[in-house]
Order: C-alpha cells, then structure tokens, then sequence
C-alpha cells in the first residue's frame, strides 16, 4: 500500500469503525466485554499471551482478551476506531500515529529485531550476493521492507535497481512460496523463517538463513533494531495503573517462563496465536525479545526512526516524535 493511500486510511477514523479484524481471541472476554489487546504473529507476543491466559491481567483488567493482527493497515485502522488501546506493533506505527494526532504512546519495546535473508540459493551469503538476484518480501513500504532496503543501502547497493524485489500481502504467503520452490530467496520474518525452513524439509528442499539483518545493522548503526514494541493509547496508563504495574512486573516473568518451558509455550502459541509449536520454538531464539522501557531507548529509537525517514522522508509522518511519546513502563 502506497504511502499516501495508507494516510487516507489513518484519516478515515469513521470508515476504520467498521472494518472488522482477523484472527483469533484467546481466553477471556471479547472486545465488549473488556480490554482487546492486539499482536502480531510473532514471537515476542507469546508474553502477552501468558499474561492473559494465566490470568494475571484479567485480575486487574478484568474481560480482557487478545487477537491477532493480520497487516499493519489491519492494526492501523484498529487504533485508529479506538478497538485497541493496548497493543504490540512494529515500532514505527506508533510513532506516525501519534505525528498524525492519534493519542498513542509507546510503553516498551518488546524484541530487537526478527529478519532473515532465507535461501535455497547456496552463492547467497552476504547482501552483496544479492545483485541482479530476485528476492521476496512482505508488507511494502512497512517495518520489514524499509528495514531490508535500509540494510540494503548501507552495505551499497540500490534496491531499486540492483535486485528484483518483489511483494507479497504477508510473511506467511512468503514464507509458503520458498518452501514450496515458487521463490528462492525472501526476506523473513520470525516464526515464519523457522516455519518455512521447517515446511522445505518436509518437501525435500533445504533451506537457510544465510543473512542476519540485525547484525548487519549493528555493524553499521552501532545498535540494534528496536523492531518490536507495546503501545497504549495515551488515556490507558492514567485510567488503569494497575494494569500497567502488571505488564511491568509480569512481562519479564513471561519471557522467562517461555525459554524455560519450550514446549508448553509452543502449545500456548498454536492454541492463541496460531502458530506451529515447531515454528514458534525454532523462532524462540531468533526473535531477540527484550523488555526495556520505551524512555530508557528512546536513543535507540530515535536513531532508528531517523535511519527510516533517511530511505523514505514521508515515513513516520514526515518528522520525529516528540519527548512525550516515549513512556517509562
């Protein structure tokens, strides 16, 4: 979706009440009957998952429940009708929300960075071995493709001309068509990089991850990619502390228990999420989660959001946020 199709739809605050959002609710109430906190198909969003499903939220907030975002703009059009005030999101919404007027804050970043160059194509292992190939991504002109072009730039080549890239609607389809032989090198996100290296062997294909985009951005930036984060609208902390004291102590509880108990996180994952046990424990290890409040990286941030706007200056709603977006969980 282009830019300024995506700004039609973050305006059209009445049109986004009546969409209606994909996946599944976990344990609890729905949307009517408390607090619906939205979050990707990824792994760090298994933290809010345990909360819920252990009830340690729902003593605070009672009715609350969760769901799964499908697309950004599906997440956008959401926090936009007011359906979520409390949600995990690739960091950038947030923050172009809030230039546009939305009152949401960002409380934590969640994960550090989650893409992988993943192939069959044995000649791939740097970016420079991308030239003139054809590559798969998802989510254009969001966090994953303005990610992989910024990388793309830095180590020097022009994603606009020196490879062929092409889109599909989410990492899912991407992450099918590798394993399946239909495209033989995607950008990827986690679970879906373990979920298609994982679909491959069964296919009789071998696939991996023969480029980490993280650390390709350390070496470059000196920091890591503040990818992941939860946000609230900007009334919630004021309204419901007790809720956020619960996130604060409970989410590094959650990760925890995740890394120690593997396989009871992956049936939390397959029964809430939707994910592949497998998948989503392969992914465990790639998906870099880490809870810092959002205040505390707020340098990170910034550098992060201004590397974005450097590729594409309309991103972020054309400027930085300012101080009082970033919050101390």
């Amino acid at each position: 979706m282009s830019l300024s199709r995506r700004s039609m739809l973050i305006s059209g605050a009445g049109a986004a009440a009546g969409l209606v959002l994909g996946g599944q609710p976990a344990a609890g109430g729905g949307p009517d009957n408390g607090l619906e906190v939205l979050v990707p198909h990824n792994a760090a969003a298994i933290l809010l998952a345990r909360l819920i499903d252990n009830g340690d939220l729902a003593s605070v907030a009672p009715g609350i429940s969760l769901r799964t975002w499908r697309s950004p703009d599906e997440l956008r059009a959401a926090i936009v009708a007011g359906r979520t005030r409390l949600f995990a999101t690739p960091t950038h919404i947030p923050a172009t929300l809030f230039n546009l007027g939305v009152p949401v804050r960002l409380m934590s970043l969640l994960g550090m960075g989650h893409l992988s160059i993943v192939t069959g194509d044995t000649s791939i292992n740097a970016i420079a071995d991308l030239k003139g190939k054809r590559v798969l991504s998802f989510f254009k002109n969001d966090m994953p493709d303005l990610v992989f072009r910024s990388v793309l730039r830095m180590e020097g080549l022009d994603p606009d001309t020196d490879l062929i890239l092409t889109y599909v609607q989410s990492p899912m389809e991407a992450a099918h068509m590798l394993a399946a032989g239909k495209a033989e090198t995607a950008v990827l996100s986690e679970p879906p990089a373990s979920g298609s290296i994982l679909m491959a062997q069964n296919m009789g294909r071998t696939l991996r991850r023969a480029i980490d985009l993280q650390q390709i951005w350390l070496a470059h930036r000196g920091q890591r990619i503040p990818m992941v984060g939860l946000a609230v609208d900007a009334s919630l902390p004021a309204e419901m502390p007790d809720l956020i004291a619960a996130l604060r102590d409970g989410l590094p509880r959650a990760k925890t228990w995740a890394f120690e108990n593997r396989a009871e996180a992956g049936e939390l994952a397959a029964r809430v999420l939707g994910m592949r046990p497998a998948a989503f424990i392969g992914a465990l290890d790639h998906s870099r989660i880490e809870i810092v409040s959002a205040r505390s990286a707020k340098s990170e941030l910034t550098n992060f959001y201004q590397t974005l706007r450097e590729l594409e200056p309309r991103a972020l709603g054309g400027k930085l946020p300012t101080d009082d977006f970033y919050l101390d969980m």
